[in-house]
């Protein structure tokens, strides 16, 4: 007996990683509720702190976020106190996203939490497959990155 469109369907490697993407997303939200962060705010507070003032663009490529939704995650922070966002004196149609005392503090506040949230994603693996999962998932995304609506551009 063979298996029909949507039992294979349901083994497509897209569909299983849309299915794990759903359930961290389920997983991040739980763990960070208390902090009102989604993923989107803590890679984005995680890029601020590492890469210092940058612009709203540069930080959607660092971060794989098209314009219009770093935007948006940058508007929702901001609002929050957690970045400031100004003209950019060296080109004034950029505006620079600095990361604030807040949005440091907030950051390392969620570090336990999202360090909980890795650990319960991958809680179903032995040790050895989980290293093995996150290098080829790691393979996949850097060398498919091409391929991407909006591609990780890579640090200068």
């Amino acid at each position: 007996m063979s298996q029909g469109p949507f039992s294979e369907a349901r083994t497509f490697p897209g569909n299983l990683l849309r299915r794990c993407h759903q359930i961290s997303v389920a997983i991040f939200l739980r763990k960070c509720e208390a902090l009102s962060l989604t993923q989107l705010q803590y890679i984005t507070l995680c890029a601020l702190e590492e890469h210092g003032a940058i612009d709203q663009i540069t930080l959607g490529g660092h971060t794989a976020l098209d314009r219009n939704t770093v935007a948006v995650v940058v508007r929702k922070l901001e609002e929050r106190g957690l970045v400031n966002r100004s003209r950019n004196p060296e080109d004034r149609r950029s505006m620079l996203v600095t990361l604030t005392d807040a949005g440091r503090q907030l950051r390392h506040a969620a570090e336990h939490a999202v360090d909980e949230v890795q650990a319960e994603l991958l809680a179903p693996l032995a040790e050895d497959d989980k290293q093995t999962l996150c290098r080829l998932l790691q393979t996949v995304a850097d060398e498919n990155n091409h391929l991407s609506r909006v591609p990780v551009r890579q640090s200068g």
